[in-house]
C-alpha cells in the first residue's frame, strides 16, 4: 500500500497494483495534461491535471463502492470500479475537452457510434492494448473496465453508475477540484455527508444508485454546485474566449497553414502507430511547438497570443431571444453557430463581421460562438436520468418532487448566448465602451442582412 497526499482529501491509498499503475509512463503522462485547458490565464492556480482529478475520482469511486457494495462477494466489484474510476481518462489528450471537438471533425475515419467520443476510444485501446497494463491487468480485468467503462458489460448498474452517471465520482471530484484551484467557493458541496447518505434501489433484478432522503440537503448542494460551476466558471467570458482560440487556432492549422503534426494528431486512426504518436502530445509540447515554430502562420500567431496572453476580447454577447431575429429557421442556426452543418453561415457571418470599419481584421480572426446553460432543474437530471430519493417508509421519490428547493424552479427556463471574439485595441474604458457599443449595432445589422 501506497499513500499519496491530496488537497482535497487527505490521503489517498492505492493498492500494490494500483500504485504500478500511476507510477506507468502511460498514467504519467496525464501530469501534462491540464484539467481545465488555459483557464489559469483566468484562474491562475487553475494548473490541476487530469493526473490528480484522475486520482481524485479513483478516491471517491473507492469509497462509494464500499458503501453500495459491501463483502466479500462483491469484492471482485469492487476492484473493477476502481481500476475503471483510475483509468478513465488515460486517452485525452492535449488541452483535454477543448480539442475534443477537432478530434470529432477531422477523423472522419473513425467508426464511433452514439455518444462514444474518440478519446473514449482511445482510452478502450490502451486498457487492452498498452504494454505496461498487459503486465499488470488480466485479460480479464481488461476486459471488464472496458465493458464498465462503456457500459456494455456490467452486470449491476450500479457499478457503471458510480464511474459514469447522475451521481458520479467524477463529476463529485471536478467540482471539488476545480473549485479548489480556481479560488472559488461555487463547487463546495458536503461530500462526506453525501456518500454517508448513499443507498441503492431494486428494479427489474438490478440495482441504481439512489440518496437516503437524509441526504437531500447536501444533494442540493451539488446540484447548486454544479450549476455555478458552469455559470461562473466553465463559462467565464476569459475561459470561453481562450478556450475558442484554441480551437480555431488548431483548426487554422490543420486547414491554412498545413501543419503535418496537427494533421497527424487529430486525423484519428485505429491503429497502433497513430496511438504511439497520440501519446507523445500534451498541451505544453502543443504550445512549443507552435509557438518556437519557424513557419509562420495563423496557428504560430494565436498560440503566440495565448502564450502572452494578448487574447481576443469578446466584442458581442447576447442572449439568442434578445437578437432581433424572426425566422425561426434562421435562429436556430444562430443558436447552433458551432456545429458543422452550419459551416457555411458561420464562416459568412465572419466574414461579414470582419469588414466591419472598427475591426477590419482577417476573417479566420473572428470567432462566433453560441452556448446553452440549461435550468439547474434539467441540469440536476444531466444525460444520465433523474436522481433518486429514497423516503423513510423505504419507497422511491424523484429528487425533484422531495427538494422544496428543485420543486419550484421553471424547468423550461434555460440561457441560450450567442458571442463573438475579435482581436480588439482599446485605450481606456471610455474608448472600450464606445467600441463596443458601435460593435453591437454593427453586428446586429450583419445578423439582420444575413437573415434577409
Amino acid at each position: 500500500m501506497g499513500e499519496i497526499r491530496d488537497p482535497i482529501y487527505g490521503f489517498i491509498t492505492p493498492s500494490e497494483t494500483e500504485l504500478k499503475i500511476i507510477n506507468t509512463s502511460l498514467f504519467q503522462r496525464l501530469r501534462r495534461i491540464k484539467q481545465l485547458a488555459m483557464a489559469y490565464l483566468v484562474y491562475p492556480a487553475a494548473n490541476h491535471t487530469r493526473f490528480d482529478h484522475s486520482l481524485g475520482v479513483y478516491h471517491i469511486a473507492s469509497l462509494m463502492a464500499d458503501k453500495l457494495l459491501p463483502g466479500k462477494e462483491h469484492e471482485d466489484r469492487r476492484r473493477i470500479i476502481r481500476l475503471a474510476a483510475l483509468l478513465h481518462d488515460i486517452g485525452h489528450g492535449p488541452f483535454s475537452h477543448v480539442s475534443e471537438d477537432i478530434l470529432e471533425e477531422y477523423s472522419s475515419n473513425t467508426d464511433a457510434t452514439g455518444k462514444e467520443k474518440i478519446h473514449e476510444k482511445i482510452t478502450a485501446k490502451l486498457i487492452k492494448d498498452n504494454r505496461e497494463l498487459g503486465e499488470l491487468l488480466s485479460p480479464v480485468e481488461k476486459e471488464n473496465i472496458t465493458g464498465l467503462l462503456s457500459g456494455e458489460k456490467v452486470d449491476i448498474s450500479l457499478m457503471k453508475e458510480i464511474v459514469s452517471g447522475t451521481l458520479d465520482a467524477d463529476k463529485m471530484d471536478y467540482l471539488l477540484r476545480d473549485s479548489y484551484f480556481c479560488g472559488v467557493k461555487y463547487g463546495v458541496f458536503d461530500l462526506y455527508r453525501m456518500l454517508n447518505t448513499l443507498n441503492s434501489y431494486k428494479e427489474n433484478y438490478d440495482k441504481h444508485i439512489a440518496i437516503d432522503c437524509d441526504g437531500i440537503n447536501s444533494l442540493e448542494q451539488f446540484v447548486l454546485a454544479k450549476y455555478y460551476m458552469t455559470t461562473q466558471v466553465y463559462r467565464h467570458k476569459v475561459r470561453s474566449v481562450s478556450d475558442a482560440m484554441i480551437i480555431r487556432g488548431l483548426e487554422l492549422g490543420i486547414e491554412k497553414d498545413g501543419i503535418d503534426f496537427l494533421n497527424h494528431l487529430y486525423r484519428y486512426e485505429d491503429t497502433q502507430d497513430y496511438i504511439d504518436n497520440y501519446l507523445n502530445y500534451w498541451d505544453d509540447r502543443v504550445i512549443n511547438e507552435l509557438v518556437f515554430s519557424d513557419k509562420n502562420g495563423y496557428a504560430k500567431d494565436i498560440f503566440t497570443r495565448l502564450h502572452q496572453r494578448r487574447l481576443f476580447k469578446r466584442i458581442f454577447s447576447e442572449k439568442v431571444k434578445d437578437l432581433e431575429i424572426v425566422d425561426e429557421r434562421f435562429k436556430d442556426k444562430i443558436i447552433n453557430i458551432t456545429s458543422k452543418e452550419n459551416t457555411n453561415v458561420r464562416r459568412k457571418l465572419e466574414k461579414q463581421i470582419a469588414s466591419l470599419n472598427i475591426l477590419k481584421c482577417k476573417e479566420e480572426y473572428v470567432i462566433t460562438n453560441s452556448f446553452t446553460i440549461k435550468s439547474v432543474k434539467e441540469m440536476s437530471r444531466n444525460s444520465e436520468g433523474e436522481i433518486i430519493i429514497i423516503d423513510r417508509s423505504g419507497n422511491k421519490r424523484s429528487f425533484e418532487e422531495e427538494s422544496t428547493v428543485f420543486s419550484s424552479i421553471d424547468e423550461s427556463m434555460k440561457d441560450m448566448n450567442f458571442e463573438v471574439y475579435a482581436p480588439l485595441e482599446y485605450i481606456d474604458q471610455k474608448d472600450k465602451t464606445e467600441k463596443l457599443k458601435e460593435l453591437k449595432s454593427g453586428i446586429s445589422k450583419k445578423l439582420k442582412e444575413l437573415e434577409a
